[in-house]
């Protein structure tokens, strides 16, 4: 497998150069990928792809890397400069604009039964858009409670707590000698979860604002009080927020944070975690009128313009089998997409995910005016089971 460093400005050169190193033979092909990857995924991903190649000898596979930040334009940007691609990792958010600007190729004729069978359902219509299939999904993303278990042994308390009240009286008591309970995030995905345990919502089913309404307001003045009382962390940055978060949970000057699977990894380095068996994991807390959490994650999209649409569809599919995923769960922690077939270990904590009732649900990342996905604790007895930490 070749793999290529990219920039956005060296992409349309590094997309010609692809196209003319292909293979000289008549039965050949050679696909370009367009990896969003760092990191431990990244060599995750290379070796599930040499395996592929491995298995299809006559398929050869070109990956460029780019950041996750630039990713979408530049997908847009060398397809609608007829520069050859074929299939890349995108987040679910994006695939409705994908589609809408004709880029994606429908993958129904494709999937079969079988396979359709095993996604979760909350996962297939993430990249569903106006009764077309447009991706694979790989990973599935929802934010759940995570807190240090020995901080919170130490205060006196045997369990995390199941709803607001119980969050804010136990980050009270956690909050001493440089310590406090828990990080709020001004970042609004990190917010909804406040906003719906009061029965608030950034935007209504029927696509009108709903940030001021009174509920809204109750779950902002939630999260407000959390740092009026200085239960939270202080001199809040919004810049450098996300590295303060992860950072400060760490090293244990917070007690519990919001974050989600894609997190884990990165926290197990910590020192407070060097021990994985202190990470607890949980639903997100329940409040007066709700409980839930933003369900997002990844797929494998092909191009409309691959001249080589089954074998793209082919490499989406293995990089998205059962296999593939079971071995992503267990080396990256991830949160797997298929479930029906896939026997996933059994973990400490199962947030696990189903969709909203409103058709016009959005994922993780999304700034539009489609709404949040939620994601709410249900039995692994009626729902695909997934590994949060093993």
């Amino acid at each position: 497998m070749n793999k290529l460093p990219l920039s956005i400005l060296g992409l349309a050169s590094v997309l010609l150069f692809s196209a003319c190193s292909g293979a000289s033979k008549e039965d050949s092909v050679s696909l370009t990928f367009l990896s969003t990857f760092e990191g431990k995924e990244a060599e995750f991903i290379k070796s599930r792809i040499a395996a592929f190649e491995q298995e299809h000898p006559n398929i050869k596979v070109t990956t460029l890397d780019v950041s996750f930040g630039a990713a979408s334009n530049s997908f847009k940007t060398a397809l609608l400069g007829d520069q050859p691609l074929d299939l890349m990792r995108a987040d679910n958010s994006w695939v409705p604009e994908f589609a809408d600007l004709n880029l994606l190729y429908p993958l129904d004729s494709f999937l079969t039964e079988e396979d359709k069978a095993d996604f979760n359902p909350t996962a297939l219509r993430s990249v569903q858009y106006k009764e077309h299939l447009y991706g694979l999904p790989s990973v599935m993303e929802a934010p759940a409670l995570l807190y240090n278990k020995r901080i919170l042994q130490e205060a006196g308390f045997s369990a995390p707590p199941e709803s607001m009240d119980e969050l804010y009286s136990m980050a009270k008591a956690m909050t001493a000698g440089g310590r406090y309970g828990i990080f709020v995030s001004d970042d609004s995905y990190f917010a909804l979860p406040y906003l719906w345990a009061f029965g608030g919502e950034t935007i209504t089913d029927d696509r009108k604002v709903g940030i001021a309404s009174g509920d809204s307001v109750q779950g902002l003045a939630f999260m407000q009080k959390l740092k009026a009382d200085k239960v939270a962390q202080p001199n809040p940055d919004f810049k450098e927020a996300y590295n303060t978060m992860m950072g400060d949970f760490k090293e244990g000057r917070s007690a519990m944070i919001l974050n989600g699977p894609w997190a884990v990894a990165d926290l197990l380095t910590g020192a407070e975690f060097k021990d994985a068996g202190n990470l607890g994991i949980t639903a997100i807390p329940k409040g007066p009128k709700g409980q839930g959490s933003p369900a997002g994650g990844h797929s494998m999209v092909v191009s409309k313009y691959s001249k080589h649409p089954k074998e793209a569809y082919e490499l989406s599919r293995y990089l998205t089998s059962a296999e593939t995923q079971l071995l992503q769960a267990k080396e990256l922690k991830t949160l797997p997409a298929r479930g029906a077939r896939t026997k996933m270990p059994p973990s400490r904590a199962m947030p696990l995910c189903r969709a909203s009732k409103s058709s016009s649900t959005r994922p993780k990342r999304v700034r539009s005016f489609r709404k949040a996905r939620r994601c709410s604790p249900i039995s692994r007895r009626i729902s695909a089971r997934f590994l949060w930490a093993s």
